[in-house]
C-alpha cells in the first residue's frame, strides 16, 4: 500500500513538472497575445513610429530589367507590355491586369519551395492557376521589375505574435516617382478624394486617422465583387507592422528580413534574423 502512494505520488510529480514545462514551453511562444482591446483601438495606440540611428545589416538588392521566362508566353504576357507609351505609370496597372486576368487566390495554396516567378507560376498550374496571397506579389512584383519599375513585396502583419493570419501585397515606386500600393489578391489599388495613389503608409496612416478612400473601378475578389469596409477592417488588423526583404530579385528571401514596428512595442524574444526597426524612412527606403 505504502509502495502504491509512493508511486502515485511519484506519477503525479512528474507529470506536473511535464505540463509545467509545457505550459512554460506554450508561455514562452507566444511573445504577443491576440489584443483584448479593438484592433483599430491598439493601432492608435501605437501609431507613432520614432527616428533611429540604425545600422543597415543588409545591403538592398533590387534587380530591375531582367528578361522575362518563357512561362510567361503561356500568359500572353507580352500584350500586357504594350501600354501607352507616354504614360510609363500606365504600365504598372498593366502588370496588375496580367496578374489577375490569369491567376486568381486561395487561401489554400501552400508555395513550394521555388519562390521565383517561374517556381510560383509552376506551383500555380498545378493548383487550378490558384495561389495564396504572397504568390501573387511575388509574380506581380516580378513583373514590375522586369519591365524596370521599383517594387517589392510587403507582408502585413497584426499585432499578436505568433499569429494565424497576415496579408502580403507589393509597395511600387511608378515610374512618376508616386508610391503605390498594388493588392493583386483584389485587383486593388486606392485613391484619395483628391485621387492621388494611396501608399502601404498612408493606408496606415488614413486608416488610424478615419480617412476614406477610393478603390479603382476593377477591384474584385476572384471576380466577385469588392466590399471596401470589409477590406478596411481586415487591413486595421494587418498594417500594424510591416516585413519585408533586402533582396528583392527573382524569388522570396527570409534571410536579409527587415520588420518595421511601432514606438513602443517590444520584441523581446523574437526571431534573431530579423533587423526591427522603429524607424519609418530607413523601412521604406526603396533603394
Amino acid at each position: 500500500m505504502i509502495l502504491r502512494i509512493i508511486f502515485a505520488v511519484s506519477v503525479g510529480v512528474v507529470f506536473g513538472s511535464i505540463c509545467g514545462l509545457i505550459f512554460k514551453m506554450l508561455n514562452k511562444r507566444v511573445k504577443k497575445p491576440v489584443p483584448d482591446e479593438s484592433r483599430i483601438d491598439i493601432l492608435r495606440r501605437y501609431s507613432d513610429y520614432e527616428s533611429q540611428q540604425e545600422i543597415q545589416k543588409h545591403s538592398m538588392k533590387m534587380v530591375l530589367n531582367r528578361p522575362a521566362p518563357e512561362i510567361l508566353d503561356k500568359y500572353n504576357y507580352r500584350s500586357y507590355c504594350a501600354a501607352d507609351l507616354e504614360n510609363k505609370d500606365a504600365l504598372v496597372f498593366s502588370m496588375l491586369d496580367f496578374v489577375c486576368d490569369n491567376f486568381s487566390h486561395t487561401g489554400d495554396a501552400v508555395l513550394q519551395s521555388d519562390h521565383s516567378i517561374t517556381g510560383v507560376i509552376k506551383s500555380c498550374e498545378k493548383n487550378g492557376l490558384k495561389t495564396n496571397c504572397r504568390g501573387l506579389s511575388i509574380i506581380l512584383a516580378e513583373a514590375l521589375r522586369m519591365n524596370g519599375i521599383k517594387a517589392r513585396i510587403v507582408t502585413c502583419k497584426p499585432y499578436e505574435e505568433p499569429f494565424v493570419d497576415c496579408h502580403v501585397v507589393v509597395d511600387c515606386l511608378m515610374p512618376s516617382g508616386t508610391r503605390i500600393m498594388l493588392d493583386p489578391t483584389y485587383r486593388l489599388y486606392l485613391t484619395n478624394d483628391n485621387g492621388k495613389y494611396i501608399s502601404l503608409a498612408k493606408l496606415r496612416e488614413g486608416i488610424i486617422a478615419g480617412r476614406t478612400f477610393h478603390h479603382n473601378v476593377k477591384a474584385s475578389y476572384n471576380g466577385v465583387d469588392f466590399n471596401y469596409h470589409d477590406y478596411i477592417e481586415y487591413m486595421t488588423k494587418n498594417v500594424f507592422r510591416f516585413n519585408t526583404n533586402y533582396n528583392q530579385d527573382d524569388t522570396d528571401y527570409v534571410f536579409s528580413e527587415i520588420e518595421l514596428v511601432p514606438k513602443g512595442y517590444t520584441t523581446k524574444g523574437y526571431s534573431k534574423v530579423i533587423q526591427f526597426t522603429t524607424d519609418r524612412d530607413y523601412f521604406w527606403g526603396m533603394g
